[in-house]
């Protein structure tokens, strides 16, 4: 009887290998930062975009933006995750245009967050999108960060 009931506890233990035994947490980013003559958003609704790699180390990670580049004025730039192919996200005033491409996650609006989007490992563009009621260039500063299952550390 106890070599069974052990034998039904590792068999338990092994069959969990498919569920996640870690809670969901954020374990890497990505830092989308201003380099060379991409350091601003232009003024007046002017965007920028980067492509990046994302994934996680399970399957089924989740991402999400922080927008941590606090404006020096009102508005400012909003960061989103959105397809490689996207040029224009939006054709006209920004806010109040609507998205001319899917968008994944996003907005993470100026010091904010925005939701998390399960996404497939894969590259992906972060699009800068520029207030159309900024009349100067804006800096930014923007962390994806990557949630999954992995049973590790997470990132401080």
């Amino acid at each position: 009887m106890g070599r069974l009931l052990l034998f039904l506890c590792v068999a338990a233990s092994l069959s969990g290998c498919g569920t996640h035994n870690c809670g969901l947490g954020e374990h890497d980013r990505v830092t989308v930062a201003p380099n060379g003559p991409s350091a601003t958003v232009p003024c007046c609704g002017g965007a920028r975009y980067q492509d990046v790699a994302l994934k996680g180390q399970t399957s089924d990670a989740e991402f999400s933006l922080s927008n941590t580049n606090l404006p020096t004025q009102p508005g400012g730039v909003d960061a989103f995750i959105v397809p490689t192919s996207c040029q224009t996200l939006f054709d006209g005033p920004y806010p109040g245009a609507a998205p001319l491409c899917p968008i994944y996650a996003g907005p993470a609006k100026p010091g904010g967050v925005s939701g998390r989007a399960k996404l497939k490992p894969g590259t992906y563009r972060v699009y800068l999108q520029g207030y159309s009621n900024v009349a100067d260039s804006v800096g930014f500063l923007v962390d994806v960060y990557i949630w999954d299952y992995q049973c590790r550390g997470a990132i401080q």
